[in-house]
C-alpha cells in the first residue's frame, strides 16, 4: 500500500511538473521549483521561530506544550516537503505552514490514533491495549483485529507491583 501511494505521489509530482511545463517553458518551471527548494529553510525558520516561542511561553507558565510539540513535528514535515523539488510537495509543505491547516492535520492524526489506542480500568490498574489496523482474513473476506501490539499496566500512584 505504501508503495502504491508513493508511485501514485511520483506520478501527481511529474504531472504537475509537465503541465506548468507545458504554460510556462521547462526553463521557467526548473527555476520555479528550485527557487521554491532555496525559499523553504527561510519560511521553515520563520513558522519554526513562531512554534519555539509559544512552547517556551507554555513551559514558563507551567504548562506542558503538547500542542506546541505536535506543531512542530508538523512544520518539519511540511518544512522537508518544501525543500524536496516539486509542485505537489511545495503546495502540500506551504499549506501545512498554515495554522489552521495545520491544527486540522493534527486533529485528524489525533483522531484517527484514538480510535486504534482501548483504555480500560480495572480497579487499581489502567491497561492501555494498542491494536494494529484489521486486516482481511484469509479466504473469507471478513476483517480480524490482530493481537496486542502494546500492553502497559501502572498503578495509578506510579507503584509497579504492590
Amino acid at each position: 500500500m505504501f508503495l502504491f501511494g508513493a508511485l501514485a505521489f511520483l506520478l501527481a509530482e511529474v504531472a504537475a511538473f509537465v503541465a506548468v511545463g507545458e504554460q510556462i517553458g521547462f526553463g521557467w518551471a526548473v527555476l520555479i521549483l528550485f527557487g521554491f527548494s532555496a525559499i523553504g529553510p527561510f519560511v521553515i525558520r520563520r513558522v519554526g521561530m513562531g512554534v519555539i516561542a509559544r512552547t517556551q511561553q507554555r513551559l514558563a507558565s507551567g504548562e506542558v506544550p503538547t500542542r506546541e510539540l505536535l506543531d512542530g513535528v508538523v512544520v518539519l514535515a511540511g518544512g522537508l516537503m518544501i525543500v524536496v523539488p516539486g509542485f505537489v510537495s511545495d503546495a502540500l509543505g506551504l499549506l501545512l505552514m498554515i495554522g489552521p491547516v495545520r491544527h486540522a492535520v493534527i486533529r485528524g492524526a489525533g483522531h484517527r490514533v484514538a480510535r486504534r489506542v482501548q483504555t480500560m480500568r480495572t480497579g487499581r490498574w489502567t491497561v492501555i491495549d494498542i491494536r494494529s489496523r484489521p486486516t482481511p482474513e484469509p479466504g473469507s473476506g471478513t476483517l480480524r483485529t490482530s493481537t496486542p501490539m502494546i500492553e502497559a499496566s501502572t498503578h495509578p500512584d506510579g507503584i509497579e507491583g504492590r
